[in-house]
C-alpha cells in the first residue's frame, strides 16, 4: 500500500523518479486508470479554485468602480473651478451608476 501511494504521488505530481514502473498488465492498466483519475481530480479541484478567485475579483471590482466614480466626482469639482455642484445633481449621479 505504500507503495502504490508513493508511485501515485510521484506519478501524479510528473516528477516520476522511475524508481518504481508497472511491470504487467494489470499494472499498467491500473495505473492507468489511478492517472485518468487523478487528472480529473486535480481538474475539477482547479477549476472550482478558479470560480472561487474570479468571485473574490467580482466583489472587489464592485468595490473599485466606487472608488473610481467618487474619483471621477472630484474631478468634476476640480473642473468646476473648485465649486461644490449641486448636491441633487450629485445624487442622481449616484443614483444612476
Amino acid at each position: 500500500m505504500i507503495k502504490l501511494t508513493y508511485f501515485a504521488f510521484t506519478t501524479l505530481s510528473t516528477v516520476g523518479f522511475g524508481d518504481l514502473h508497472p511491470r504487467g498488465n494489470i499494472e499498467r492498466l491500473l495505473g492507468s486508470v489511478i492517472l485518468l483519475c487523478g487528472v480529473l481530480v486535480t481538474s475539477v479541484f482547479m477549476e472550482n479554485f478558479t470560480q472561487v478567485i474570479q468571485r473574490i475579483n467580482s466583489v472587489d471590482k464592485d468595490f473599485d468602480e466606487s472608488g473610481n466614480f467618487s474619483n471621477f466626482l472630484k474631478v468634476m469639482e476640480k473642473f468646476n473651478g473648485g465649486l461644490p455642484y449641486d448636491k441633487k445633481l450629485a445624487s442622481k449621479f449616484t443614483k444612476y451608476f
